[in-house]
């Protein structure tokens, strides 16, 4: 089995505590680089593995299944844990940043990072590891995150990343199940048929004692500290519905399946993705909408169900964006640069994975914008390979610059373009893409002065501050633009002849849009131009979205997408000392100062969440309740934890309530570095959660800090 497809691998605990650490904390993990939980071996294969493998088990019926670049070679760096009774992995920054540097010195080509970060700091000890991996000539893949469909929500925010949101493909599994009353519900499924068999909620099935949620949840016992939570004797030979939520899609089937079951209807309990899974039982997926009937029967006297036959099919309209991937606007920068950078398939795709937490399985079906970053990752391997000369920032702007749309809606709508980025990759055009939009070292230090590094530094290193709507990326973003604009940006041609290109532009209504005059690119050389932006009917403090071409006489299409925000005014969001402002309109002006004022700061103590749930006003151990009143009048209330105040590697979560129990704002970052701030908050007691998401074994400290501004 020794095929040199795998060349190295390592793994990474310091940070966590040491391998008796990892014990502790995740019963059944193996303390090495071996994959426990299938989550690497699925990115890995999807990235490298090999071509023609046959997949085996459930996934047989696929046939045989490829790797995106099946020759490449691939080397492993493990620096998560698998903690069963939270069903997902944790680890460190300190780890995470010593496997990145590791994989550098190994000197790879590529580094596909299926794991989520930060979405409001380009200086995150990772995002900085980045950097230097690409200052090496490492191209950098990362997840754009997965908590969509809300906006704002996209992770990994630094330019010389290439972060990749999740959509649909054309492959899909059409199942569904015939209740006893004649009613056919359709979802995702690729089960062989059950039933018909008695129908039960899994609420009125759990065993004396469990929790209602889990039951409801349909938790596995592996998910509960080994302890099961639904009842054999109410459960054997019948077909179990199923909340979807917290825990894995597989490991509710798997737990229906250990109390005798014989399959499961699982129901999104809010509008999401619907996904045809390898489970354990035969399954079908359903929509939110159609839950509350289903349970109605459920609970109905004879209830019965059959779980019909899927079909799959190759055809499915596709792509859309999957309703987990993260979306834009940034949420740092002053959100004046475009993430997600593009998207790839996310959504059901077909991997290789570990036995160990997948049923013995080899192969399987996961989700997540995990699984579309080594789609995209696999793709800069070949780009390496084919363009020898080109760096990690030419083979971004090829595949950003050649991609295609999703269907969710026209390309122009600020919206889309929030999800898709760029658009989806279209491998073949991005081999010979006319023109690319290159960035470096000393580019990405004048960006981090245009943004977050201070401008005495700056300017005492000798580094020009660059302002982010100028970097140079293949895409156009301006968070504030009062009244004009215009913004710069350089190509190089290579493609291997010179071209002349045209420019042209799609959307932006209500702006009056200057192009750059026709310019010829001799084959290697570069060009900068600048295009001008100036508002005119456009609607103030709402997303305008575009599209700029640039068409060559030698065929090329070199497309870029453009979202900018008309304000009256523009202003930095946060200062220390001076600074200017930018004015759209013509009158009078007046500014009047509110604050500054000191923060009010509560210490106290937060459990783990053995769950993971959401934050929530049920008060308990792992989700404490604070009350800070707010007057009327006050334009700021900011509620902010920083992770310094908390045990390392702690993972806390914020989040805020106004009076009437609507969630008014929340911070989950992969840390304890939390911030929520209410612009204009209204007068109001506002509940402030402190959430034990990530807690350590024995509870972790905290500090919260409440300032409210008159």
């Amino acid at each position: 089995m020794c095929n040199q497809k795998l060349i190295g691998a390592q793994y990474f605990n310091e940070g966590f505590g040491g391998a008796e650490a990892v014990k502790a904390a995740t019963p059944g993990e193996f303390v090495s680089a071996r994959d426990y939980n299938g989550h690497g071996t699925h990115t890995a294969s999807t990235a490298g593995g090999n071509a023609g493998v046959a997949a085996t088990g459930a996934a047989a019926v696929f046939g045989a299944i490829n790797g995106i670049a099946p020759r490449a070679r691939i080397s492993a760096y493990k620096a998560l844990w698998h903690v069963q009774a939270r069903a997902t992995s944790s680890g460190t920054n300190a780890d995470l940043v010593a496997a990145i540097d590791q994989a550098v010195a190994d000197g790879v080509d590529v580094i596909n990072y299926s794991v989520s970060g930060t979405s409001t700091n380009f200086r995150d000890p990772v995002e900085i590891a980045f950097m230097r991996a690409a200052d090496a000539g490492v191209f950098v893949a990362a997840s754009a995150g997965n908590s969509g469909p809300v906006t704002a929500t996209v992770a990994h925010p630094s330019p010389w990343i290439t972060t990749v949101a999740a959509g649909t493909h054309n492959r899909d599994g059409i199942g569904s199940a015939t209740l006893g009353s004649g009613t056919t519900l359709n979802g995702a499924s690729v089960a062989t048929g059950v039933g018909p068999a008695p129908l039960i909620a899994a609420s009125a099935a759990g065993l004396a004692g469990a929790d209602p949620s889990m039951v409801a949840l349909c938790f596995a016992a592996s998910d509960n500290g080994g302890t099961p939570v639904l009842d054999p004797a109410k459960v054997a030979g019948k077909i179990v519905v199923c909340d979807r939520g917290i825990t894995a899609r597989v490991d509710k089937s798997a737990a229906v399946a250990a109390a005798g079951g014989v399959g499961m209807i699982l129901a999104n309990v809010s509008a999401s993705s619907l996904n045809a899974d390898f489970h354990a039982v035969p399954t079908v997926h359903v929509q939110n909408t159609d839950r509350a009937a289903l349970l109605a029967y459920a609970a109905s006297s004879g209830a019965t169900a059959t779980i019909n036959p899927a079909s799959t099919v190759t055809n499915a309209p596709a792509p859309f964006t999957a309703s987990f991937s993260a979306r834009g606007p940034l949420r740092t920068g002053d959100g004046n640069l475009l993430k997600p950078d593009i998207i790839a398939p996310g959504q059901d795709i077909l991997a290789a994975v570990a036995p160990p937490d997948n049923g013995g399985a080899l192969f399987g079906l996961y989700s997540g914008t995990s699984m579309s970053s080594p789609h995209v990752a696999g793709l800069a391997a070949l780009l390496k390979e084919a363009k020898r000369g080109w760096s990690p920032m030419m083979i971004k702007s090829a595949l950003m610059t050649t991609a295609g749309d999703i269907l969710d809606s026209p390309s122009t709508n600020p919206l889309v373009i929030f999800r898709q980025g760029a658009g989806h990759v279209r491998p073949m055009r991005s081999f010979d893409p006319g023109l690319v939009f290159d960035s470096r070292y000393a580019q990405w230090l004048g960006f981090l002065c245009g943004t977050q590094l201070p401008t005495s530094f700056c300017t005492s290193a000798g580094v020009p501050v660059i302002a982010p709507t100028d970097f140079n990326t293949p895409s156009i973003a301006i968070e504030a633009m009062p009244g004009a604009q215009a913004v710069s940006r350089t190509v190089t041609n290579v493609g291997s002849a010179s071209e002349t290109y045209a420019a042209s532009y799609q959307g932006l209504n209500g702006f009056a849009v200057t192009l750059p005059a026709t310019f010829t690119v001799a084959k290697g050389a570069s060009h900068t131009f600048t295009v001008g932006l100036q508002r005119t009917t456009a609607t103030l403090n709402s997303y305008a979205g575009g599209q700029l071409i640039l068409a060559g006489e030698k065929g090329h299409v070199v497309r870029i997408p453009m979202v900018v925000r008309p304000v009256a005014m523009g202003a930095p969001a946060e200062v220390s000392g001076s600074y200017s402002v930018s004015f759209g309109f013509n009158g009078p002006f007046s500014a009047t100062a509110r604050g500054l004022v000191p923060a009010a700061v509560t210490s106290g103590m937060v459990q783990d969440d053995p769950a993971d749930g959401s934050c929530s006003l049920a008060a308990s151990a792992h989700m404490v309740l604070n009350s800070v009143t707010v007057p009327a009048g006050s334009s700021v209330a900011r509620f902010q934890m920083f992770a310094a105040d908390s045990a390392a590697g702690s993972d806390l979560d914020l989040c805020v309530f106004n009076s009437s129990g609507t969630l008014v704002g929340s911070s989950t970052s992969g840390t304890s570095d939390e911030v929520i701030t209410l612009l204009n908050p209204g007068a109001d007691t506002y509940t402030v959660v402190v959430h034990g998401w990530g807690a350590t074994a024995s509870g972790s400290a905290y500090k919260l800090h409440s300032w409210v501004v008159g």
